[in-house]
C-alpha cells in the first residue's frame, strides 16, 4: 500500500489520503476518517503538508491546531512555512482535576481552552484540523481566537464530512475552509488505502 501511495501524483487533485474509518463517531451514521494510517508514515504525511500549504494566505501569522488531529498538522504546516502555532484544546479532552489547576492559564471557550500566553492580537490566524464535520469546533476555536484580539477567517482540514454542514456553517461565521478531501458520512467497506 505505501509503495502504491509514494507514486501518487503530487498533484493535490490526485492526492491519496488513506484513512480508517471510525463507525458511527462523532454520530450514528457517520464514520470519522481517522487520518493516523497515513500520518504515521512520514513519506505519505509530506504530500498533504505540501498540499494544505499550499492553501495557506500570504497574510496568515499562526496556526492554531485543534486537539487531537490539528496538532501535528498545524506545528508541521508552522515549522514548513515559518509561522507561529498555538494549540486549542478541547475542554473535554483535558483531565477534570489537571483543569482546574491549571484554569487561571487558560482562556475558556464554547468548548475550547487557548492559553493566556499566545500572542494572538492584532495577528492573523488560520485554523487547522483534520475533519471538518458540523464546524462546532472550529467555530468555538474563531470566536475565542477573536476573542483574544485575533483575526480569523481561515481554516484548513484534510476532510471534510459530506452533508454535515461544517463549511456552511464556518462560512456564516466569515471562515473559509479550505479540504483537501470530502469524504461520505458512511465510509465505504474498502475506505482503508482509499
Amino acid at each position: 500500500m505505501i509503495d502504491q501511495l509514494q507514486q501518487a501524483a503530487t498533484n493535490d487533485d490526485e492526492l491519496e489520503i488513506p484513512f480508517r474509518p471510525w463507525k458511527d463517531h462523532t454520530a450514528a451514521g457517520v464514520d470519522f476518517p481517522d487520518i493516523s494510517i497515513t500520518t504515521s508514515e512520514a513519506a505519505l504525511t509530506r504530500p498533504i503538508i505540501d498540499a494544505l500549504a499550499s492553501r495557506i494566505p500570504a497574510d496568515i501569522e499562526v496556526l492554531a491546531g485543534i486537539d487531537i488531529g490539528g496538532l501535528g498538522l498545524a506545528g508541521a504546516l508552522a515549522y514548513r512555512n515559518g509561522l507561529g502555532f498555538i494549540d486549542v484544546r478541547k475542554v473535554d479532552s483535558l483531565r477534570n482535576g489537571v483543569m482546574r489547576s491549571i484554569m487561571a492559564n487558560y482562556e475558556l471557550g464554547e468548548g475550547v481552552v487557548i492559553s493566556k500566553g499566545s500572542r494572538l492580537a492584532e495577528r492573523k490566524v488560520a485554523i487547522v484540523d483534520d475533519c471538518l464535520i458540523s464546524g462546532g469546533t472550529a467555530l468555538a476555536a474563531a470566536r475565542l481566537i477573536r476573542r483574544l484580539g485575533g483575526y480569523c477567517r481561515f481554516a484548513l482540514f484534510v476532510f471534510d464530512i459530506e452533508g454535515m454542514g461544517g463549511r456552511e456553517r464556518l462560512a456564516q461565521a466569515g471562515i473559509t475552509a479550505e479540504v483537501l478531501r470530502t469524504v461520505p458520512r458512511i465510509a465505504s467497506e474498502n475506505a482503508e488505502g482509499v
